[in-house]
């Protein structure tokens, strides 16, 4: 990857294609996405949601990387393939590639068909030089993490996530990159002073329109230090079962099983494996057992087939935090979304927590 250029500015006929979204978050945030170039590894059922978002919103580059052949059970549930013709001969962006050029001509497609993180640190870190984010789907924990340390050296944004059944999750790492942040006001602001008989109505008056906002860039963790968190604490111990969710919990146990390489593919050896490490991990994060919503006999819902919904919603949220990181637009997530069909939640956590 070559290093960035200078800004080219939206076209006329660009302009006409993405109007809409211009005037939902302006000329400026169109053109940043104008010269955004985009790395996603792993072109799954969830790689292929986020490719269809970032495609849409009018990126200049998107470099999509994968090796592996398309499987059969993937032909169903993967909307970018044509499933009139056998997948199974292509890697799994080639199979994609008709769709996603015919989705946004505007948008220039590059097809990797290797094994990018099976080479040196020194290799990668050449590969990924002068991207503007990197998005890793899919992959296994050590990979993951090793690729995270590579941006976060190279202070290159990056966004990893995975669909386990129907828990899915994704972890943000934007170091050093700024977000707009509203200005808090200096002084405390008159209000209604409810405190008397008769209210009294100040003549300050703050409207939506008055908020100010500025750059602010945020600190973020590794992927490892944010999936390493120890709660051990006393001022941690009591914040832990109000913040951490019950899915942090599957989703820290698939981690862990892949990290130790306790999955094999046989889905009933694996729940073995699965379930001293649940507990441990809810101990851990000063939870109870019985109080968890999800136990083990619903532990088949954390293995392929990936539950659509799931991914979408997963694949709808690293889209979003993506566009707002290239862009430098509000409230950015940090640095983990959870989202679990198996109890119906959505939830956001800040890791590790302070």
């Amino acid at each position: 990857m070559t290093e960035e250029k200078d800004n080219v500015q939206v076209s006329k006929q660009e302009l006409e294609i993405y109007d809409r979204q211009v005037r939902l978050w302006g000329m400026e945030a169109q053109t940043k996405l104008r010269n955004a170039k985009v790395l996603i590894i792993g072109g799954t059922q969830l790689g292929a949601e986020v490719a269809k978002t970032l495609s849409l919103a009018g990126v200049d580059e998107m470099h999509l990387v994968d090796h592996n052949l398309v499987k059969k059970a993937e032909i169903g549930s993967n909307f970018l393939y044509d499933a009139s013709v056998d997948n199974t001969t292509l890697t799994r962006w080639a199979a994609a590639h008709a769709f996603l050029s015919n989705l946004n001509k505007n948008v220039k497609l590059s097809i990797v068909e290797e094994d990018i993180l099976s080479k040196s640190d020194e290799e990668i870190e050449e590969f990924i030089r002068g991207f503007t984010i990197v998005i890793v789907l899919d992959e296994n924990y050590e990979r993951t993490a090793k690729l995270n340390a590579i941006c976060h050296k190279n202070h290159i944004r990056f966004i990893s996530g995975a669909i386990f059944g129907w828990v899915g999750y994704t972890f943000f790492d934007f170091d050093g990159h700024p977000f707009l942040t509203k200005v808090t006001p200096a002084g405390p602001i008159d209000r209604v002073d409810l405190e008397n008989d008769a209210p009294k109505v100040t003549n300050t008056v703050v409207t939506v329109e008055d908020d100010r906002f500025e750059p602010k860039a945020f600190a973020y963790p590794t992927f490892t230090e944010a999936f390493n968190s120890d709660f051990s604490s006393k001022k941690v111990i009591r914040k832990c079962k109000r913040i951490i969710p019950s899915s942090y919990f599957l989703v820290k146990t698939m981690l862990r099983a892949s990290k130790e390489n306790k999955l094999t593919g046989d889905s009933d050896k694996d729940i073995e494996e699965l379930v001293p490490i649940w507990k441990e991990e809810v101990l851990n994060g000063n939870h109870t057992l019985e109080m968890q919503p999800v136990h083990p006999e619903k532990f088949n819902h954390l293995f392929s087939p990936e539950f659509s919904p799931t991914t979408a919603c997963v694949g709808g949220m690293i889209g979003q935090e993506a566009i707002k990181t290239i862009t430098g637009g509000k409230d950015p997530i940090r640095n983990i979304f959870i989202y679990s069909a198996l109890d119906s939640t959505g939830i956001a956590c800040d890791f590790p927590l302070a």
